[in-house]
């Protein structure tokens, strides 16, 4: 029998602390070592409990939960979960803390708001067993400017020269382009995919890709909708293109990053327009990369990048496979740079793919064949193929 996961539960709130604890001890293989009402004391127990997984209020007294989390990552290195409101003020300290180094978050519990609190059982046992299985080391700074566990966001040494330092290769100026363009005008399109430790694999991806690049983008992250606008704003300071959260009837427009809204499936139409349902969630996903990808590849008539990026379970995987089929070219990120390897994975068993990288790695790949696919204008488009894919080989780069 397996040793169980030992957790320690930090919130200033012994409403929301029981709640975590209940989650965790209603099935097996968890034990819970300690609880801390502070920032100050969660830093302090795991220091001294060393517990495979904390998870971290964003709020909390003495010391924030983003303070706590810097001073675990520098002394304590351990897998963290943070646990966040729905306001746009949690969303944003959340996603530093992802930034910082914290592997997932979970949503809090609050009464008589409109959320399942089976879900959210569910999903704070999930995210914690996934978190256990993350190695964490001590922060670094990586290409971003930000703090974060080697392990988790920064290509070792090794994969970067296996990459072929890939960031640095095919960076450039990055100008922001407010140029509007129709969605019948736009040749190439990349759809992203990704689940946990996604926020900063999209931004490593989309900011290792030349700003130059004239294609539209579209990516579908799992997560609760309050967080969609936040991330826009990230991608929008953080990568050469505009990112914004799609609205139903869209157009595609080139240099434009196009977001799925957290909490509604996104399909593109046969007019390239984009829309937005309120379908059943699929496997649990809404919105449902699969859906997406499908869409995408069905109604694009040029070519199409699938990308998916780390990520528990397998959304994405089907996605990536009709893609391929329909003559686009696929991309999963390697094991060893995700936090989670559960998506990426199926899709490489499955045979969905066409190469294998780190975020900067396929960036450069798909760099190259977006060149490789080059029509006369002599701009980055492509042309998409039809009929049977010639490739059968996953190349890892």
């Amino acid at each position: 029998m397996s040793e169980p996961i030992r957790v320690v539960v930090a919130d200033d709130s012994a409403f929301i602390r029981g709640l975590i604890v209940s989650y965790l001890q209603s099935t097996g293989g968890f034990e819970i070592v300690g609880t801390a009402e502070d920032g100050k004391q969660a830093a302090e127990l795991v220091h001294q409990l060393r517990p495979d997984v904390v998870t971290l209020d964003v709020d909390m007294p003495v010391m924030s939960g983003l303070e706590a989390l810097d001073q675990i990552m520098r002394q304590t290195p351990t897998p963290v979960v943070m646990v966040s409101g729905v306001s746009i003020r949690s969303a944003e300290i959340t996603l530093k803390a992802i930034q910082a180094g914290a592997v997932d978050f979970v949503l809090k519990y609050v009464p008589g708001a409109k959320v399942n609190p089976e879900e959210i059982r569910l999903d704070v046992i999930s995210k914690v067993r996934a978190a256990a299985g993350v190695r964490v080391v001590r922060t670094i700074p990586n290409h971003l400017g930000q703090s974060s566990p080697a392990s988790q966001v920064t290509p070792t040494a090794a994969q970067l020269s296996a990459n072929g330092d890939a960031s640095k290769r095919v960076s450039g100026a990055r100008t922001k382009s407010s140029k509007v363009v129709n969605g019948d005008s736009v040749r190439e399109l990349i759809v992203v995919g990704a689940s946990t430790g996604g926020p900063i694999a999209i931004k490593r991806f989309l900011g290792s890709l030349p700003a130059n690049f004239a294609g539209a983008i579209v990516v579908v992250q799992h997560i609760p909708q309050p967080f969609t606008a936040v991330l826009a704003a990230q991608l929008t300071a953080q990568t050469p293109f505009t990112a914004e959260v799609v609205e139903d009837g869209d157009h595609l427009q080139a240099r434009h990053i196009f977001i799925a809204p957290g909490d509604r499936h996104l399909l593109l139409n046969p007019g390239l327009r984009l829309e937005l349902h309120d379908g059943e969630p699929i496997r649990g996903n809404r919105p449902s990369i699969d859906v997406t990808m499908k869409s995408i590849a069905q109604c694009f008539p040029y070519q199409v990048h699938g990308v998916l990026l780390t990520g528990m379970g397998d959304d994405g995987a089907t996605g990536l496979a009709y893609i391929r089929s329909k003559g686009g070219t696929t991309y999963a990120q390697s094991g060893e740079t995700c936090v989670v390897n559960g998506m990426p994975q199926r899709a490489i068993d499955i045979g969905a793919v066409d190469f294998v990288a780190s975020p900067e790695g396929i960036a450069e790949r798909l760099t190259q064949e977006s060149m490789r696919h080059n029509v006369s204008s002599g701009s980055l488009v492509a042309a998409n193929a039809t009929g049977t894919h010639e490739r059968d080989l996953i190349w890892r780069i």
